[in-house]
């Protein structure tokens, strides 16, 4: 293409709704930089236009220095589509997904004069379509399992789907209620016409409607068995279950039905009515019977009534031995308010769903599960038990375990080279004061201060392995707060300018404390409120007395927390994902590490915030008495 100096040229460069850089093909300098490529790059204009070009991107150069050599030298295009690439964007390493291309514009001679680099970012797109994919294998794996559980059923399963419940799925034992009839891809009134008129039909609406569950015992349903047959009467056992989307709506129902027909005819005759009874119980014994969980039936005085193999093999009780006994026997001293808390919430017609807790086997062991509870309810609809399954979680806790020892082990195994490389850098530096290579001493000066954040990241993880392991130590002393506070807003100041930090003191005080620990929670804070609020804003640290206690706080002017998301920002790995911060750096443990700090120090940490208006983390520990 041929390039001119014209301004409509020029204009339009600059106004692109890609990012675009001119580089002199014989220097790589950047003459022209539109603010597309100034977002993307997340630099200054000055840092990038006028300069040489691997100066302004030197943590790519290794990968991308060759293919723009080639554009100049060859004269041809080299294109990069969705690329990973590391950036130091706004003073921080960003990870990002980016499509460029490095396009030759050559002169009248047909010689490459200069080399227009077109940018665009897919970082939002790459993990929103990375996202999508791993959530539908997940999905469709759940799918599969659940669809052979209810293939190889032995009680009638169907899925009926949308407001017509079309049959979706219908598994082998459900066929055989209408052994001649077409059901799959059906709704139910066309396959089951003789549903429409009756009760039955309103209360499956109902169901559909309210996503409120049915449970009925030997219903009276006049069906026919093929579509030309005569209707019989016909008696079921079933559960009408609602399907709820992400939204927590109803889009379709789970059947769970078996035919008693037989069972109640020969019970109204008088004969045979225990040996049809039995078999038909069987049945629905059957699926629990082939639960993987612990299945335990008990009265509202917390007395097990019933208690599958997958329980016995979970806890080491047999039947005999449980059943009569209370779930107290399952449950350790220090958790013996669970019990009546849950029965409080069932008794008003709750569930409650995948509770993780710890429970007690005959041999003595402590095992993780996870509990779902739901009240059994009569045909008049009054509670009159309890039905549990229990999940062994122990070995998932266990991986949980053994990933921190693993973190733990890591950091600590990169702390050696880590430390030799941190060396290696002073004594360079040390040499290139005398140096008039300025190029070095900058890059030499960038290295030590990735090294620096590296080993806050491997002490990081490190700590948090040891808190969980419960091995990191407290090495309590008398020192003054006021005077930490101090050293602390004086070293942060130096290392930022772009915000206004003020401190206000509280006098000479002196707490009994792990002086490196607590100062470690003051830096996380307040190097938190000037990473989350925009530049130019003000910064306050305060000390306060209260009764026994220093409280210390941190306020910034910030784009504040969420309250769905203030619970659980002390939490581990957690990470609050807005539009406004996804561009800011962090594995989530900082905050981790504080709370667990001021827990160990019997004191408390917490924060306030809204939207818009900023945040305020507090924390207080005891004074020495």
């Amino acid at each position: 293409m041929q390039l001119t100096d014209g301004e409509d040229l020029r204009y339009a460069l600059l106004h692109a709704p890609i990012g675009i850089c001119i580089l002199n093909a014989d220097t790589l300098v950047a003459e022209i930089v539109n603010d597309k490529f100034l977002e993307v790059a997340g630099k200054p204009y000055g840092d990038i236009c006028g300069q040489f070009y691997w100066d302004a991107f030197a943590e790519a150069r290794a990968y991308y220095e060759a293919a723009l050599a080639g554009v100049v030298r060859t004269g041809e295009a080299y294109y990069a589509d969705e690329v990973e690439l590391m950036l130091i964007r706004h003073g921080r390493e960003e990870m990002i997904f980016v499509t460029f291309v490095y396009a030759p514009v050559k002169d009248k001679a047909g010689k490459v004069s200069k080399v227009a680099v077109w940018v665009l970012e897919n970082t939002k797109q790459v993990n929103e379509r990375q996202k999508v994919d791993t959530a539908r294998i997940l999905v469709q794996k759940e799918r599969d399992r659940l669809t052979r559980f209810f293939m190889q059923a032995p009680a009638g399963i169907c899925i009926l789907d949308g407001p017509d419940l079309v049959f979706e799925l219908v598994n082998p034992a459900y066929q055989e209620l209408f052994p001649d009839r077409k059901l799959l891809g059906k709704p139910l009134l066309e396959a089951v016409p003789e549903l429409r008129d009756q009760p039955i039909w309103a209360v499956l609406q109902n169901v559909y409607q309210t996503g409120q569950a049915f449970e009925g015992n030997e219903l009276l349903i006049p069906l026919a068995k093929t579509d030309e047959g005569p209707l019989e009467e016909r008696y079921f056992n079933f559960i009408y279950q609602a399907r709820l989307d992400e939204n927590n709506r109803p889009d379709g129902l789970l059947v769970f039905v078996i035919e008693v027909t037989d069972a109640v005819v020969l019970r109204k005759q008088d004969i045979g009515q225990r040996r049809i009874a039995e078999e038909k119980s069987a049945k629905l014994a059957a699926i629990i019977e082939s639960s993987d969980d612990a299945i335990i039936s008990k009265t509202l005085d917390s007395v097990i009534t019933s208690w599958n193999d997958s329980a016995q093999r979970i806890f080491g009780y047999t039947a005999d031995e449980i059943i009569g006994q209370t779930i107290y026997k399952l449950i350790p001293p220090d958790r013996v308010e669970e019990e009546p808390q849950i029965l409080a919430r069932l008794k008003t017609g709750e569930r409650v769903d995948h509770f993780e807790t710890k429970r007690l086997t005959k041999d003595g062991r402590l095992i993780d599960v996870s509990v779902t509870v739901s009240p059994l309810k009569d045909q008049q609809g009054h509670i009159i038990g309890l039905s549990k399954i229990a999940r062994d979680i122990t070995e998932q806790k266990l991986d949980e375990t053994r990933k921190s020892d693993f973190i733990g082990m890591v950091s600590h195994e990169l702390k050696t080279p880590l430390t030799s490389l941190t060396a290696i850098i002073q004594v360079v530096n040390s040499k290139l004061k005398t140096s008039n290579d300025q190029f070095l001493a900058n890059a030499m000066e960038k290295a030590g201060i990735q090294v620096k954040r590296m080993s806050t990241m491997i002490n990081g993880f490190l700590d948090v392995s040891r808190l969980e392991s419960a091995k990191i130590h407290l090495d309590k002393q008398k020192f003054d707060m006021d005077e930490l506070l101090r050293e602390i807003v004086e070293e942060t100041k130096l290392m930022v300018s772009t915000h206004e930090i003020l401190l206000s003191s509280c006098g000479k005080l002196e707490i009994c404390a792990d002086r490196d620990k607590i100062s470690s929670v003051i830096s996380n804070l307040l190097s938190n409120a000037v990473k989350y609020s925009p530049k130019g804003k003000l910064v306050e640290v305060d000390c306060k007395i209260d009764r026994n206690q220093v409280l210390i706080s941190i306020k910034d002017e910030g784009i504040g927390i969420r309250p769905e998301d203030l619970g659980q920002i002390f939490d581990r790995y957690y990470r609050v994902e807005t539009k406004d911060n996804r561009h800011i750096s962090g594995f989530g443990i900082g905050l981790y590490l504080s709370a667990e700090i001021i827990k160990r120090h019997e004191g408390r940490i917490w924060a306030e915030s809204a939207i818009g208006e900023g945040s305020v983390f507090y924390f207080s520990l005891p004074i020495c008495i």
